[in-house]
């Protein structure tokens, strides 16, 4: 018989109100748990349904003498930087990398996507098909790139 665990922010966190610089105003769920390696916090940013939009999920894993209050505070911490980043704009209704040239977000997958891939990438909030990632990349013919998978846990 295999027993597991499910523990889910949006079904059974605290609501977490926060505003960017922009003014605009998010709402995230937390959850703080017990995982075999310590105490695991998460944060899933509660959001409208919509094909295109994914939510932000921030996560935060500590050793079991972790100070709870302090763990919550420092994933606040990097919500608050998270939805202050901006890496893509959508300009004549083609996604574009901004003048950062850096792209952060997650690795994601839907089953409903307009794509050839069950693939996904969620940046800023919103759901971008690999096709929609190589079109961005058009604009960077020759030149260098980083691409760096890693675990949401840790610290940038």
């Amino acid at each position: 018989m295999n027993k597991s665990i499910s523990n889910s922010p949006l079904e059974d966190g605290y609501d977490f109100h926060i505003t960017d610089n922009s003014s605009e105003k998010y709402h995230f769920r937390i959850l703080t748990f017990p995982v075999p390696s310590g105490i695991f916090t998460e944060a899933v940013e509660v959001i409208e349904e919509n094909p295109t939009n994914s939510p932000r999920i921030y996560s935060h894993l500590s050793g079991f003498d972790a100070d709870i209050e302090q763990m919550e505070l420092e994933l606040k911490a990097k919500i608050q930087k998270g939805i202050n980043q901006r890496h893509i704009d959508e300009v004549d209704g083609h996604l574009e990398i901004n003048d950062n040239d850096i792209i952060r977000g997650r690795i994601d997958h839907d089953d409903n996507l307009d794509s050839a891939f069950d693939t996904c990438l969620a940046i800023d909030g919103r759901k971008v098909t690999i096709e929609q990632f190589v079109e961005m990349l058009q604009a960077y013919p020759m030149n260098d790139f980083k691409f760096e998978v890693k675990d949401r846990t840790l610290g940038e």
